[in-house]
Parts: structure tokens; C-alpha cells; sequence
């Protein structure tokens, strides 16, 4: 196979060898995954992000970025999140044996 698609194709493979690029990879899936259940949690509570923001003291703009994956938020703001639509943080580290 020839043209872009292949050198694409080839950038790629490498790009998954280098594990830097893989943990980049996995903390932009990890965020989208949190984003996800912020904005799934706020509807279900049938919340404004102008009122999330309210109640966690913070600017809508901050909550639409959580919401998007392009916040990097603290332990202390996913707790407050999690409180204000009901439910809890479970933080955690994995550590290999």
C-alpha cells in the first residue's frame, strides 16, 4: 500500500511502542471517561451547568470545559462534583506488584 495512508499507518505503530505516547493516550481516555459521567450525572439531576457551576463554586465556562475533557480538575472539585449530583469519589492508584 502506498501514500499517506501507510505512513500514516507506520506513524502510528511506532507512536504505540513509545509508552510516553501510550500513557498520553490513556490519560486522555481516563478524562473523557470523567467528562462523560459529569455531563450524564448533571442531566439525570436535570441541572443547568450555570447551577453545577453555582453549587461548586466555579464558572459555567469551567464546567463546560469538565465537561468536554479539557479541565484538568483536582481531587477537591471531583468530590465536590460528585457530592453536588449525588453520588461519590472514588479516587485511586494502581501500583504494579
Amino acid at each position: 500500500m502506498s501514500g499517506k495512508g501507510s505512513r500514516v499507518g507506520e506513524w502510528l505503530r511506532r507512536e504505540l511502542k513509545d509508552p510516553e505516547f501510550e500513557a498520553g493516550v490513556a490519560r486522555a481516555l481516563a478524562r473523557r471517561r470523567v467528562a462523560q459521567q459529569i455531563y450524564e450525572a448533571r442531566k439525570r439531576a436535570g441541572m443547568s451547568q450555570p447551577e453545577l457551576a453555582r453549587l461548586i463554586r466555579t464558572s459555567q465556562a469551567a464546567v463546560s470545559r469538565m465537561e468536554a475533557g479539557e479541565q484538568n480538575m483536582t481531587i477537591d472539585l471531583l468530590e465536590s462534583v460528585a457530592r453536588v449530583l449525588g453520588g461519590r469519589f472514588e479516587g485511586r492508584i494502581l501500583f504494579p506488584h
